[in-house]
């Protein structure tokens, strides 16, 4: 046997694996750490592998193996290698996401593994006839260990959350372990309650908001085989979990399980190449299924589940469109004051929904028309009212709000536009008595916050809950009755072929924050497009009626599900030069890509950072070909180090 390494230093020239013969007095197990010769030199690496066959005649041998314990396993190598594969990325960048921290190298003596489903005891609940039906598809899936992906596709409401935990006991029955992801950080809360008031201390946490120190201690419990459920974040696909059973993806629909960072995976695709790893099954749960997941799931590569009701046969609530064309006067509908008014006098809470943040989300010269963007991304700025400072969303640039008009030099700067802060103060005017929490990324940038905010509105400190899509996912609080949307059409108006699959997602997921257990519940949402089929597919959260609209877009236009893509960004600090590159790699992809290449075109944020980006897309059917011809495309293009190319693969 042959070993298979990674350099711990790779270059971008020696980012490959490469092949080392193995000494007698040496036993290597993937994971180990290794000191290898290369070249003239000692490099350390890491084994990821074995192959019988070495793919060079003359193999050096390992010099030593350095550490005791191994630093990640098998499954997580094999994860890692398709990984880097599959999205263009270097092995060397993938391997650091199972790396543990240099902190962490010390392995601590083995742990008791809990046994059994319910080790804290607390009380299943009983199964309704349809979750029994799903529940039993899923747990044959599990016993008989076949790698099998199901689509559960159940209402708001009708306890999917259930479901998932009934399916981790039957795991755990079996000594296997589970995995529970989540789209964001602020959905953590609420499940990890969930699992721990189930399954007690074999329960982990893994996510971004986590000290290093904390990570390391889950991630040492899990290595260790003392919590053998996990539930987290994208990130703990990387967790080392061995003998996994099962993997949900709860509202497997959202984009946050993409990385923006190289690999640019998608957590998604990732558990279902680690369930395979596993023999493991894949839940993909959700109200709302990416229009790709449906698809796959009616023509048979998932196994479609429905969950058509709510828990008790409650109904879903009602939903009214209000036509802000006709009602112009305030932010807040005449119609949404009312029943704010209604909800709040009956001492029950009320949640809205605004995909803005700041006070006033943009501002324009009115003198010569001119929009006030930031010096160094092509954005316009957010006025945040309780720093009273000008903002930019994606740098961080600030400055206050006493401006100058850069094309006419004038100072007659008009704020336009609705953010978080302005519905705050608007509620706070018309309803003095209220309790208003205000839950979006500027009011939760401190590491814990999500927690505490949670807690409070699910303890009724606050009455009213203003934030962006954080509220619109997984929160489940009994007293909750009403659910405004400020304006529906902003996901809308987004240059996304997703725009619309996008906003039916969002008002049918913050609709269903309603009347979720035995108080009924109301839904008002304000828009200026009554008749854009998302919103009235909304409005009766009609997915069928939605979903058969939409394919039939895509299907006409090419786009996923019928077809794949690869969007190249091209970002520099010079304008011409970027976009001359970025022309070039279009004519050498045209003569040898099969498909449709569209592009260069300036990216919907033209300016970031003070770089100019555009980009490229590509249309095709054959993925494995596209990336081959799409790397070689951009190796044969000369790019100064200036100019940054990133290959995204299935781009969101």
């Amino acid at each position: 046997m042959f070993a298979e390494v990674v350099l711990a230093k790779a270059s971008k020239f020696t980012d490959k694996i490469y092949h080392y013969s193995i000494p007698a007095e040496l036993q290597p197990q993937v994971g180990h750490k290794v000191l290898v010769p290369f070249g003239k030199r000692k490099e350390e690496g890491y084994v990821v592998g074995f192959v019988e066959k070495a793919d060079v005649p003359d193999v050096k041998e390992i010099y030593e193996i350095i550490g005791e314990q191994p630093l990640f396993n098998e499954k997580q190598a094999g994860l890692v290698k398709w990984m880097a594969e599959y999205y263009c990325a270097f092995l060397g960048t993938a391997l650091k996401l199972i790396l543990p921290s240099p902190a962490n190298t010390k392995t601590l003596p083995p742990l008791p593994k809990g046994e059994g489903g319910n080790v804290k005891g607390e009380r299943v609940r009983v199964l309704t006839p349809d979750q029994q039906k799903v529940l039993e598809k899923i747990t044959k899936a599990i016993e008989t260990k076949q790698s099998e992906v199901f689509l559960l596709h159940g209402i708001t409401g009708s306890g999917k959350t259930e479901v998932y935990l009934q399916a981790a006991a039957k795991v755990l029955g079996m000594g296997r372990s589970a995995l529970i992801l989540v789209p964001e950080i602020s959905l953590a809360p609420q499940i990890v309650e969930r699992f721990k008031d189930r399954f007690g201390d074999i329960v982990a946490v893994l996510h971004s908001d986590l000290t290093l120190k904390q990570r390391r201690e889950a991630g040492q419990r899990i290595k260790n085989g003392e919590a053998r459920i996990v539930v987290g974040t994208r990130l703990s696909i990387f967790a080392p979990i061995d003998n996994l059973g099962l993997i949900v993806v709860d509202e497997e629909f959202e984009t946050t399980y993409k990385s923006e960072q190289s690999p640019r995976y998608h957590a998604r695709e990732a558990a279902i190449q680690l369930a395979k790893l596993h023999h493991a099954v894949v839940v993909l749960g959700t109200a709302t299924p990416s229009i790709e997941s449906y698809y796959k799931a009616k023509t048979g590569e998932y196994q479609l589940l429905v969950l058509p009701e709510r828990i008790d046969n409650r109904p879903l609530p009602p939903v009214e469109i209000v036509d802000m064309r006709q009602d112009k006067s305030y932010l807040l509908s005449a119609k949404l004051r009312e029943e704010l008014y209604d909800t709040l006098s009956k001492g029950e809470q009320a949640i809205l929904f605004i995909n803005r943040l700041g006070y006033f989300t943009f501002l324009i010269c009115q003198d010569c028309g001119q929009t006030i963007q930031c010096p160094r991304c092509a954005v316009s700025l957010n006025y945040d009212t309780s720093k009273k400072l000008l903002r930019c969303t994606h740098c961080g640039f600030s400055c206050e709000a006493k401006i100058i008009c850069s094309n006419c030099r004038g100072s007659n700067i008009k704020f336009i536009g609705t953010g978080t802060q302005r519905i705050e103060k608007e509620t706070a005017d018309v309803f003095p008595q209220a309790k208003i929490l205000r839950w979006d990324r500027d009011a939760t940038a401190k590491r814990g916050s999500h927690d505490v905010f949670f807690a409070a509105f699910a303890e009724g400190k606050a009455n009213v809950l203003i934030g962006t899509q954080m509220v619109t996912k997984g929160l489940d609080v009994a007293n909750v009755t009403l659910i405004g949307v400020i304006s529906a059409d902003t996901a809308l108006k987004i240059p996304d072929f997703r725009a619309a699959e996008r906003t039916f997602q969002l008002l049918t997921q913050v609709a269903g924050r309603a009347g979720r257990h035995h108080l009924p519940g109301k839904v008002i949402i304000q828009t200026y497009d009554p008749a854009n089929y998302a919103i009235k597919a909304a409005v009766t959260q009609n997915y069928e009626a939605f979903y058969e609209k939409e394919i039939q877009e895509r299907r006409e236009l090419g786009y996923p599900p019928f077809s794949k893509l690869i969007n190249l960004i091209l970002s520099g600090k010079d304008d011409s030069d970027t976009f001359k590159i970025a022309s070039d790699l279009k004519g050498v992809l045209s003569r040898n890509v099969q498909g449709q290449i569209l592009g260069p075109a300036p990216a919907a944020v033209a300016k970031v950072r003070g770089k100019w980006r555009y980009h490229i897309l590509l249309k095709g059917q054959d993925i494995d070909e596209m990336r081959r011809k799409t790397l070689e495309a951009v190796e044969k293009v000369f790019s100064p180090r200036e100019v940054k190319i990133v290959v995204d693969i299935d781009p969101i």
